[in-house]
């Protein structure tokens, strides 16, 4: 056996050109293409959640001294699809998103702070907590994305003083029995007594609709009105039992 045979196992061809190129890109262009095609990845798993996600029918907006957990928050949500008058985007389902911000007017970190408890301790209010939660909520309605609000007092008289509300008679044609044309308090209507799920807010928590806005949802005259219909049911709610 001869040199020739002991190496000759099988024909040893030439590489291809493209798979010379193939080869060559790769070496030069790796990380390159590793970090496009991650973000193209990035792209189409976000765009194909956004086309999936189920849009809300309407917002509501609770600001105010209580705390509402997760599950109170979903309780308010399950009134307001109850009371909705129909559904607004005929996805055959209703669907209320809430958003909720705990803040304490001045006089109420007051009156915490005055009080003490059986060992003595003062009360307390985390005033930056307080103060970032009422930056958070006035960036909030000025996304548009949101009109009917239920509001503490002391921010509804704020919104009102900077133009922020709708006249009462411009949406429902009357203003009997509300404050100043522009809220009805929530204690006095009629859905706060039938549903105790409204009752973890306060009775004087105000019900009043923002003023529509250039930008987000209100600033389309459809999606607007569907605001305006949820709104009027809501003050107008009658128990049937």
């Amino acid at each position: 056996m001869n040199g020739d045979d002991k190496i000759r196992g099988a024909d040893i061809k030439p590489q291809s050109n493209f798979l010379r190129r193939v080869e060559n890109f790769w070496y030069h262009y790796k990380w390159t293409t590793i970090i496009v095609l991650f973000f193209v990845l990035v792209f189409v798993v976000c765009t194909v959640q956004m086309c999936s996600n189920e849009k809300e029918d309407i917002a509501v907006l609770y600001a105010g001294p209580v705390q509402m957990s997760a599950e109170e928050m979903s309780n308010f949500e399950s009134v307001m699809n109850f009371v909705m008058p129909e559904d607004f985007d005929k996805n055959g389902k209703k669907d209320t998103k809430s958003v909720g911000y705990q803040i304490y007017s001045e006089e109420q970190i007051k009156n915490i702070e005055s009080q003490t408890d059986a060992a003595g301790v003062a009360g307390y209010v985390d005033r930056s907590y307080n103060s970032g939660n009422y930056d958070n909520f006035y960036n909030y309605i000025q996304t548009g994305d949101c009109s009917i609000c239920f509001v503490d007092p002391s921010l509804f008289e704020n919104m009102r003083a900077h133009d922020r509300l709708m006249k009462l008679s411009d949406v429902l044609g009357y203003s009997d029995g509300s404050i100043d044309g522009y809220g009805y308090r929530l204690g006095d209507l009629e859905i706060y007594d039938s549903y105790g799920a409204l009752q973890v807010m306060p009775e004087d928590t105000v019900v009043c609709l923002l003023r529509p806005l250039v930008v987000g949802k209100s600033s389309d005259a459809e999606a607007y009105g569907f605001e305006k219909s949820m709104f009027k049911a809501i003050i107008e709610f009658e128990n049937a039992e």
